[in-house]
């Protein structure tokens, strides 16, 4: 095993620097008795380090808002792309650990740009805080839901089996197709499209992803196409 060289902390400038001016005021103003200056020091110390404890436990809160601002959806509140496919990962990793199996959906609005070009994008919002919502209530607190990106939405549902999981999103679909959005007065129905793909300890995120994004496409274009002409017509 190669080791890696490191300085020693006497050699740095900057550490020295920086312990002269905590030793100076630690020592600034004690007073000249010798028992009132020991309980002095020994009360700036306590200060400082309760002040440096403080500090670290408010960087600790900044950084753990900013990680919660990154993988979060700032519309519907739901996890992000990036959110959800670090907690897909978190789902994959306990299939391979413990064998679970699952369940994830692919969703796309159908009417989505429609809404947009005839209403405006503040009803598209609209459409969007809706079905977010619909999602997030139709689930466990296990399961994951995030949009994924412009009106595609992702749902994981967790150690559930392909029977269980596939019924479930069946219902959810359902769900979702007979709900509507307020805007203005006006209800704007929701029509989705969703592709469903089982999920094992042996699947990754960008390929299980990819699948349910291709199942939500065949049944969107299978959903629209018009009837097919026979031989007669």
């Amino acid at each position: 095993m190669e080791l890696i060289p490191h300085s020693d902390p006497v050699d740095d400038p900057e550490l020295i620097n920086k312990i002269g001016v905590i030793t100076h005021q630690l020592l600034k103003d004690l007073p000249a008795d010798k028992e009132a200056r020991a309980q002095t020091l020994l009360e700036r110390t306590l200060r400082y380090a309760a002040e440096s404890e403080q500090r670290m436990a408010d960087q600790m809160a900044r950084i753990s808002q900013l990680e919660f601002l990154s993988n979060t959806d700032a519309l519907t509140g739901l996890l992000n792309r990036r959110g959800f496919c670090d907690h897909l990962g978190y789902a994959l990793g306990r299939a391979r650990r413990y064998g679970e199996t699952g369940v994830v959906a692919y969703c796309d609005l159908d009417t989505f740009k429609s809404v947009n070009d005839a209403f405006g994008h503040s009803a598209g919002d609209a459409l969007l805080m809706r079905v977010g919502d619909a999602l997030a209530g139709s689930v466990r607190d296990i399961d994951i839901v995030g949009r994924l990106g412009g009106d595609e939405f992702g749902v994981v549902l967790v150690n559930t089996s392909w029977k269980d999981g596939a019924k479930r999103l069946r219902s959810l679909h359902w769900k979702l197709d007979n709900t509507a959005a307020s805007y203005r007065g006006r209800d704007i129905p929701v029509q989705v499209s969703v592709g469903v793909e089982p999920y094992g300890p042996h699947d990754n995120p960008e390929e299980l992803l990819h699948r349910a994004d291709m199942a939500m496409y065949y049944n969107k274009r299978r959903k629209h196409a018009g009837p097919v002409p026979t031989a007669a017509e």
